[in-house]
């Protein structure tokens, strides 16, 4: 033991070894001080640190507890910095031990001179808790009928590997810790923010997009609106064609006078469904029935025409069927069709 040292005994310590080989060399210490704010068993506690090659081994105790047996102490050893007690044993290459203590006994799992397990109780383990312990850390068990010789080591002067003492690890600084939590909220913050921007980038398009429907549906209800008044205007125009299917009474009337004599005039004039009958008063010369006929039927806007008797001789009376305007059927017409076709 190094003068001005304390002892912490191993029925005071809790121990435990933290696997570092997946961690850089650099952050290995970062690493291990968060993961010992979780694993502390104390208020406020101490810890003793020795890094191997690839992990480390803690020793803690209560720091309230020590500074209490601190004050029990002469003045001189106050200030004195601790060691735990099995920090002081000298190492061992492979397997397992018993360890007589300051109080009680310790069991030590060694692997390739490195400690990989430790296990305290404040008497000799009974048989069957020396065999689960040497299951639990992966060591060979044969076949045993009693415990191991329990050994009484010699402390050496100084720890096999030199010893950390993790200075403020047990106070209240949580700079690394804030940094922790400071890189940890900006991992999850971030992607979210990035789907949230991506979220308002989308609904904007989606609106945008809606917008731009709107549009175009409203262009197409009016193309619609305009094909579909175009379509009615249509109707009514054939509905009217259909009403009114024969040329104007004045029409009619110029196309009769074209084909008469000078002096010759209209003296009846009657039409009705299709039908025209007209009586003529000859002037001078009494024109040839012939002759009208023929030039009535050239106007292309009558047929069948017929003579019929008159009262005076003077008198010439005409009865015709007046065709309709050109582009118009008659339904008459339709079926006078539709019978020549099915006969």
């Amino acid at each position: 033991m190094l003068p001005g040292q304390i002892v912490i005994a191993r029925a005071f310590c809790r121990f435990s070894r933290f696997d570092l080989k997946t961690i850089p060399v650099k952050r290995r210490l970062q690493a291990l001080q968060l993961q010992l704010r979780q694993w502390a068993p104390f208020a406020k506690p101490e810890f003793a640190i020795v890094f191997e090659q690839n992990a480390a081994l803690v020793w803690c105790w209560d720091a309230n507890w020590l500074q209490t047996q601190r004050a029990a102490l002469p003045k001189q050893w106050q200030q004195a910095s601790a060691l735990p007690e099995s920090a002081l044993f000298a190492p061992q290459q492979s397997g397992v031990r018993l360890l007589s203590c300051l109080d009680g006994v310790e069991a030590q799992s060694w692997q390739h001179g490195e400690l990989q397990a430790s296990r305290w109780w404040k008497q000799a383990p009974a048989l069957d808790e020396y065999i689960a312990f040497c299951r639990e850390v992966g060591q060979p068990v044969a076949r045993l009928d009693q415990l191991p010789p329990t050994q009484t080591p010699t402390q050496q002067a100084q720890p096999w590997l030199p010893v950390n003492m993790g200075d403020g690890l047990g106070a209240n600084n949580r700079a690394i810790e804030q940094w922790f939590y400071a890189a940890l909220f900006l991992s999850l913050a971030l992607p979210y923010a990035w789907y949230s921007l991506r979220q308002v980038q989308i609904s904007h398009a989606i609106a945008q997009n809606k917008l731009e429907m709107g549009k175009l549906t409203g262009q197409a209800n009016t193309l619609i609106q305009a094909r579909q008044s175009a379509l009615k205007s249509l109707e009514e125009i054939t509905s009217r064609q259909q009403q009114d299917a024969y040329p104007s009474q004045l029409d009619l009337m110029s196309a009769f006078a074209d084909v008469l004599p000078a002096d010759a005039s209209i003296r009846e004039w009657e039409f009705t469904d299709g039908k025209l009958r007209v009586v003529i008063v000859a002037g001078l010369e009494i024109p040839s029935r012939a002759d009208i006929t023929g030039a009535l039927l050239r106007t292309g806007r009558f047929a069948e025409v017929q003579n019929l008797m008159a009262r005076d001789a003077k008198n010439l009376a005409f009865r015709m069927t007046v065709l309709p305007r050109p582009g118009v059927v008659l339904p008459q017409e339709d079926k006078n069709m539709d019978g020549k076709k099915n006969g």
